[in-house]
């Protein structure tokens, strides 16, 4: 168990305790966001979907490596803080001055707040990417000790 995790569980907050009771309200919206509102075009709730799969993917993966804090906090602000926020400014514009954005730059608001998302999954991709390697460069080297120590033509066996 890493530094992060002792800190996590110190810091955590107590487990409920398991039995029948009255349900419990839905959890909070982070920034009162509801990524399957209506207003968020079809495209972009396909990649929100993707990049929340992709950051339970990279968590898993942090949770195995000793990661740096700084990475473990960038995903954790992508996902606590930039995508709800992205996604509750794009919601909040109102349908009737979204032209305006058109206007101003040229493309949609639907266009930049996919463009968006597109770069952010891209920085998760890389994230996992890294992290992966390190995976790759473990087994490359663990196989490249068994041939070593274990062929024929080894005189150091």
């Amino acid at each position: 168990m890493g530094l992060f995790d002792s800190l996590r569980k110190m810091f955590a907050a107590p487990e409920p305790e398991a039995g029948p009771g009255p349900s419990a309200p839905p959890p909070a919206l982070p920034h009162g966001v509801d990524y399957d509102d209506e207003r968020v075009p079809s495209p972009a709730r396909a990649k929100i979907a993707a990049i929340f799969a992709a950051l339970d993917e990279v968590g898993t993966m942090m949770d195995r490596e000793q990661v740096q804090a700084v990475s473990r906090t960038e995903i954790e602000l992508m996902r606590d803080e930039h995508l709800p926020k992205l996604v509750k400014s794009y919601i909040d514009i109102p349908a009737a001055h979204r032209a305006e954005i058109f206007r101003k730059t040229g493309k949609s608001a639907s266009f930049i707040l996919e463009e968006s998302l597109d770069t952010m999954k891209a920085r998760i991709d890389e994230i996992a990417r890294n992290l992966a390697q390190h995976d790759l460069d473990a087994f490359s080297s663990n196989a490249a000790f068994i041939s070593r120590r274990y062929s024929d033509g080894d005189p150091f066996r």
